[in-house]
Order: C-alpha cells, then structure tokens, then sequence
C-alpha cells in the first residue's frame, strides 16, 4: 500500500526498484556517477516519499562511503543534520518552484565536479522535496561544466532489461539525420535571446516500430558518436528528462520535461552562457576596476500583459472553488473579484546579503584558468569563515528568501485596452511602477471587492507575496531600476489570485555596449515560458517587460528592512505539504488545479 502511494506522488517520474534490497525508492541515475531522488523523510512524510532508513540503506549498499548528498531544501521546507549521511552532506537552500541566485549553479557544478574529480567510483546524489526541478537544475548545471557530452549510465540498474533495450533502440533513432522540417521544429534558436521554449519530443516509440538496415544502423551509430564529443545544454536537458522521467503507456504522450519550470531552464540557458564566457560584458567581473564601479543598472519602465477574456462561467467558477478552498480551511483568504483593473505585479529578489555572500564565494573559489565549472584549488575558507558552514544554522533559510520590494498595477482605465484577433477577445493591460498612493488604491479597490476577510489563493507552494507586503514607497512614475545583474521575480495577480511568475536577469536580454541607439529592450515571454499560469493564469498570451539603461548613479531599489507581513507574522502562509495537495484536489478540474498539482511537486 504505502508503495503505491509513493508511486503515486511520485507522478512522472522514474522509480528505483532493487530487487536484492526488496526496495522500491524515487531515484533515478542520470548519468553512472550523478543521482538524484526524492527527499529522504522521516514520519507521516515517509508514508508518501523515501523513508530515510531506506535511501541511506541503498547508497551504502552500492557506494559504500563514495557518495555524497547535496540537499536544495531550506530549513523551513525540510532539514535533518548530516550525520544521517554520515557527515557527507552539503546544502545550497533555495524556494520549491524557484531559480536560485545563479551564483548557486557555479558553487555547486564546482563542488560536485571536486567530489567527483577526487577518486574513481564516486556519485553525486541530489534531492530536493520530490528530486526533480531544484536537483534537476543543479545536475544540469554540473554536466554542462563536462567538456565531453554526458551519457546514460552503461549498466541502467533503476530499469528492466526491456525498458533499457527500448531506450538504447530510441537513441539509435533519434541520432538519425532529421529531415528539413524536424529540423526546424526541433530548433532551439529564439530572436529574443530566450532560452529552451520548445518541448523535448519523444518519437522514440514510433521510431522503434520502423525496421532498419544494418548499414543504416551503423550509420546512426556512427552519427551518435559524433554527436556525443561535443556538450550542449539541448543534450543535457534530454539526458536528464530520459533518466529521470517515466516513458509514458502511449507512443502518441510526449514524455514529461525533467527541468520542466521555464525560469529553471532559463538559468540553465545563462549558465551555459557563462560556461563558454559568452556572459555579458563585466557579468561577474573579477576585474579590480569593475568590482570599484557602480554596479549596471536598468529601469524597469512597464509590463505589458496580454490576457483572453474571462468568461463569466470561468469567473463564476474560480470564486466557487475559492470559497470552498475557505470552506475547507485550507486557506485564510479568498478572493470574490475578477475586475482586470485590479490586476497587479509584485517584483521580487533574494535578499542582498544572501546574494552578495554568494558572488563573493563565487569570485573566490573561480578557477585562475578561466574554467566556470572548476573549482580553485585550497578555495575552503575565505576570511577565516568555512566555506561548508555558510549555511549553517539557517543562516539565510529559516526564514522567507523572496522578498517583494515594487509593485506595478495599472493606472486607470485607459491602461487597459480591449482588443480582438481570429482567436477571440483579449485585454492588453499597460502595468506601470506605482506610487505609494496609488498602490494604497488598488489595495483599498482589491480589499473592497472580497466577500470575506482580506483575500489570497495560490495552490503553488512558493514564498509568499501579500499585498500586506512592506515595500519601498517609489517617489514617480518613471520606472524601477535595478541592479542589471541581479535576479528578479515578476509574479502576476488578479486581485489576489495568483496568475503566475518568471525570474529573469536584465543584463541577459539588453544590448550591449550601451550605445546611443540601443538604451533599451523588451522582453517577450509567451504563456508557456512564463511559471505556472494556470487557473486563471491560462487565460494570459504574453508579457512583455520593457527596461533601459539607466545612470550608474540611479539609486537601486531595494527591499524594505526585513520585516513579515501580517499574514507571516500569524505562521499563515501558503500551504505545504498535504494541505497544498488537499487545496489542489479541492479545486477539481474544473478550475485549472490539476495542472498545478501536478506540478506541486516540481
């Protein structure tokens, strides 16, 4: 029973099932010597993912004292000491659902790569809460740094005998020279600098079914070898969707993404970037004259959002699920309006100290070759301070990481423009920085529409934004500006219903060098490269973010002093574990909820 239950939760993705142990885990081998797998718990959570007992008993079966754990969860999400893996546990916390400071890819792609480099017969093994988009992330992040291509483990031990063979016949075929138009379906090459915004396609299942020649497989395998000496993020993703997701029943069923949140693909997109030193000018500088200098900086002027109409059974329907979701008691606040006027943005970041702490380790343990993804030998202390103990004690993760700093809302009606096109109606709503004053009205406006007390529904788990939310009083109207090289998370409400979020980094998708004619861009993401939106997040067509250089003298908005909002002050934030998954099967089908439960476990 309890197996099934985990194979349950456990969706998509590939399970382990050893039969010498009569174990049955949610790990996957993604290559001989990286691993990843669900979260190893203890308790009620044991019930429904890897009881710990039994992941420690797997790896010191078949690796002895040759593994070591990299955990992506914070202490508020999910903790246990490294002595259960015997001292051999490195953490680097980040949100579920979220990028991390993208200084976190490098530490870890060097730490892993250090272990790994250190003696034969060593693994990696990663988990996050369900082993899938945080670890996913950081083992791509580590093969990326491999100058070789990365393959499949050579003996599969987490398949059978036929999957495998089935597997080794798939890559057979797909080295086989596309024709023109796959070709072009298949590419990923995006005019806005964007990253991955294709699906990873499985044809394997109807490749198989096609009879081959000898030469022709010869010819294939010959095509594979090649195709196997050069690195590429593409190959990366693929090879951890094929280790780490199950193939679906149907030939017709696309198999599931591995690193499925667009954000996480985008920063694996900037990493590979990094990796071939192809970054933006002074990105990460170790030049003594560019650390002395301002940081970049770009003003966030406007988002556009392109949304269909809201049927008014569509409406009908979301506030019924909220108000049962009420109901239930699994969430405190419930929205009852679906005016677009009330649609709002929150711009959000990790907290600086965090950040800059991170940079600063980054710049220290860099490689004096050049190499991103080599650690710099004897780089385990900087200022008399451990490198392994920078996140000890929930240093930076015992509270919220995301912090909401600016909002952006439209000003009046004439922000909002209706608009029709062969598909339908549609709003284009103009979201501009706003004021304190103005903000305090939209509030009062969102406030006053709610049937019940003060709203907010969200069936993905994440770090909270409330409308509650401290945040700097902007003194005009003429942008927000921004460190150019810093992350940032746009997350988008309709009142208080979550739409949707994406992190992006300004500096990768602005013209450089500044010159006269180019003082601005605009970024545009399509529905599907934006995280989440479903609900009524699947009525939005784009976003468009459109930044400028600015002065390096403009002050950086920054978040306010550290301070919860009044929901986080009553331990009232949005619910985890069970009750998320109780809140997503509450809301049924019928409102978009499936979607997010499914993604709930990354």
């Amino acid at each position: 029973m309890t197996d099934f239950v985990r194979r349950l939760v456990s969706g998509n993705k590939a399970r382990y099932k050893d039969e010498e142990l009569d174990l049955e885990l949610d790990l996957a081998y993604i290559t001989d010597n990286v691993i990843v797998m669900g979260y190893p718990a203890t308790g009620l959570e044991g019930f429904y993912r890897n009881r710990r007992e039994d992941a420690k008993k797997f790896l010191d079966h078949h690796h002895g004292k040759n593994y070591w754990v990299f955990n992506f969860c914070p202490v508020k999400e999910n903790s246990y000491p490294s002595s259960v893996f015997e001292g051999r546990v490195s953490r680097y916390p980040f949100p579920d659902h979220h990028s991390p400071p993208l200084a976190v890819l490098a530490l870890v792609a060097r730490e892993i790569r250090l272990w790994l480099d250190g003696a034969p017969g060593r693994v990696a093994v990663m988990h996050c809460k369900a082993g899938k988009g945080r670890s996913g992330t950081m083992a791509c992040s580590y093969l990326l740094t491999l100058d070789i291509a990365p393959s499949a483990p050579k003996t599969d031990r987490s398949r059978a005998d036929k999957e495998l063979a089935k597997t080794r016949a798939e890559e057979v075929m797909n080295a086989m020279p596309a024709d023109e138009a796959a070709d072009m379906a298949s590419s990923n090459e995006q005019p806005d600098g964007d990253p991955i915004k294709h699906e990873i396609a499985d044809d394997g299942d109807k490749a198989t079914e096609k009879p081959l020649a000898a030469a022709a497989t010869q010819e294939a395998e010959a095509a594979a070898a090649r195709k196997g000496t050069v690195n590429s993020l593409n190959h990366v993703l693929d090879l951890h969707t094929s280790g780490r997701m199950k193939r679906p029943s149907s030939p017709s069923k696309k198999l599931k993404q591995g690193v499925s949140i667009p954000s996480q693909r985008r920063w694996l997109y900037y990493w590979s970037l990094v990796l071939a030193h192809q970054a933006p000018p002074d990105f990460w500088s170790v030049d003594p004259e560019v650390l002395a200098r301002p940081s970049p900086k770009v003003k966030l002027t406007q988002i556009k959002l392109r949304m269909r109409e809201l049927s008014g059974v569509k409406s009908s329907i979301v506030r019924a699920v909220n108000t049962l979701v009420d109901t239930a008691g699994l969430s405190k606040r419930v929205a009852s309006t679906n005016s677009s006027s009330q649609v709002w943005a929150s711009l959000a970041r990790y907290d600086d100290a965090f950040v800059e702490t991170l940079e600063g380790w980054e710049r220290f343990t860099r490689d004096e070759g050049g190499a991103m993804g080599v650690r710099r030998k004897g780089a385990d202390k900087m200022a008399g301070e451990s490198f392994a103990d920078l996140f000890s004690e929930g240093r930076f993760d015992s509270s919220k990481m995301v912090r909401s700093f600016a909002r952006m809302g439209t000003f009046s009606d004439e922000d909002i423009r209706k608009d029709a096109d062969e598909e339908g109606k549609f709003e284009a709503l103009l979201l501009r920085p706003l004021t304190g004053d103005k903000w305090l009205s939209i509030r009062e406006k969102i406030e006053a529409g709610e049937k019940t007390s003060p709203a907010r529904t969200s069936t993905v788990e994440s770090e909270d934004a409330s409308i509650y939310d401290a945040t700097r009083a902007l003194g005009g109207d003429g942008g927000v500006v921004l460190d150019a090289n810093r992350e940032l998370r746009v997350k988008l409400y309709l009142g208080q219903v979550f739409m949707g979020w994406f992190w992006f980094i300004p500096t990768f998708h602005i013209p450089h060098p500044r010159g006269a004619g180019e003082q601005g861009a605009t970024l545009v993401l399509a529905r599907k490269e934006i995280d989440f939106p479903v609900g009524i997040g699947a009525s939005i067509m784009d976003v468009s973010v459109s930044m400028e250089w600015c002065s390096e003298a403009a002050d950086i908005i920054s978040p306010p002093e550290r301070q919860g909002s009044m929901e986080s002050a009553a331990d009232e934030g949005e619910p985890t574990g069970i009750a998320a998954t109780l809140q997503a099967v509450a809301g049924g089908e019928v409102a978009g909820v499936t979607e997010v439960k499914q993604a709930a476990d990354e």
